[in-house]
């Protein structure tokens, strides 16, 4: 796999400088995720897990920490015990004609809310995730707020389009096409990573506002404005095969660091998927600069699989899960555990 390192110095417009390594990431198991309860048509649940398109860990109420799936294409997450490999899931709320699937076969692909992110937050003094659309539609301009308890989980979905009309029309960030895969809330800063598969110009961007006044707005958004984007920067995560490498998810490492995921995937825009050429797993330091490594395969080989979700392992920080979406509504996602670089 060949990087290309941009020399630029960080900063707004321009692109941050990445270093690459000779380590490597490399996947030491991996897990087709079925649902425990199986399929139940009358909520338009399938028996596995259709897409693995974000990811985080929470604390639920009176069952411990679970790793929580997010799907783009379908409406529940998934809720994964690391320990015994089970698959729980939260009902998301229906779409047109009470469906919660979503894909070209079904025609309504167009109606899916495109949750391609999540992060797991404290709201009211209780555990939650923070879903959010790619942004890539008006009808994927939307923000789920999933809070939790001991009586089960409050579904907040938010319209958000006053708050994506800033992200689209900062260049920066956007580019051409606007496809939000990665969010990291560390205390009140939420940092967004837009993916740069968009025809056109294509920008893999970071940008951030305060997620308390984000959470504001979402709820009253008469009375509070939405905030605006700062500390924009753009990147040159390199290529494989001739095809760029684009962010697809990022989290927060228990030491401060800011770890991603990039997949170059050969796709024509945002909308429509492509074949995979390669992925890697970088972080991301204050400074704007950049170290990313390739992820392998259990064989060693790079790993072609569509990496969409990174959540690092409580039980040992050394290690991180990571979710795959297989770009095929009958293929279960697959849950990967994987070994990350000193």
């Amino acid at each position: 796999m060949k990087l290309t390192a941009a020399q630029k110095a960080p900063g707004a417009g321009q692109v941050s400088e990445v270093k690459t390594t000779t380590t490597a990431a490399r996947v030491l198991s991996r897990q087709q995720l079925f649902y425990e309860a199986g399929a139940d048509p009358a909520r338009d649940r399938p028996a596995h897990v259709r897409a693995g398109s974000g990811c985080a860990i929470i604390d639920v109420p009176g069952r411990g920490k679970r790793l929580a799936v997010v799907q783009d294409d379908a409406n529940f997450i998934a809720l994964v015990d690391p320990k015994s490999g089970k698959v729980g899931h939260i009902e998301l709320p229906a779409g047109a004609c009470g469906l919660r699937q979503f894909d070209k076969a079904r025609g309504n692909k167009a109606d899916k809310l495109d949750l391609e992110s999540m992060a797991s937050v404290v709201v009211g003094g209780k555990p939650a995730l923070f879903c959010m659309g790619s942004g890539s539609t008006a009808r994927r301009e939307v923000f789920v707020l999933v809070t939790l308890g001991k009586d089960g989980a409050v579904v907040e979905e938010l319209k958000a389009a006053a708050f994506f009309k800033g992200l689209h029309n900062n260049p920066t960030f956007a580019g051409d096409e606007l496809n939000v895969e990665g969010l990291v809330i560390d205390g009140d800063r939420a940092r967004f990573f837009n993916r740069g598969n968009g025809a056109g110009v294509a920008s893999d961007a970071v940008g951030e506002v305060s997620f308390s006044a984000l959470l504001k707005h979402l709820r009253d958004p008469l009375l509070h404005g939405a905030p605006a984007l700062t500390k924009v920067k753009d990147f040159d995560l390199g290529q494989v095969d001739g095809v760029r490498l684009t962010f697809t998810d990022a989290t927060r490492h228990p030491d401060g660091r800011t770890i991603f995921l990039a997949a170059a995937e050969a796709s024509p825009n945002t909308y429509d998927d492509g074949e995979v050429k390669g992925t890697a797993i970088g972080v991301l330091g204050e400074d704007g600069r950049t170290t990313i490594v390739p992820l392998l395969d259990e064989r060693g080989r790079l790993l072609k699989d569509k990496v969409e979700g990174i959540a690092i392992d409580p039980n040992d920080p050394r290690r991180a899960f990571v979710v795959i979406d297989k770009d095929d509504a009958k293929a279960p996602a697959e849950l990967l555990v994987v070994q990350l670089p000193p």
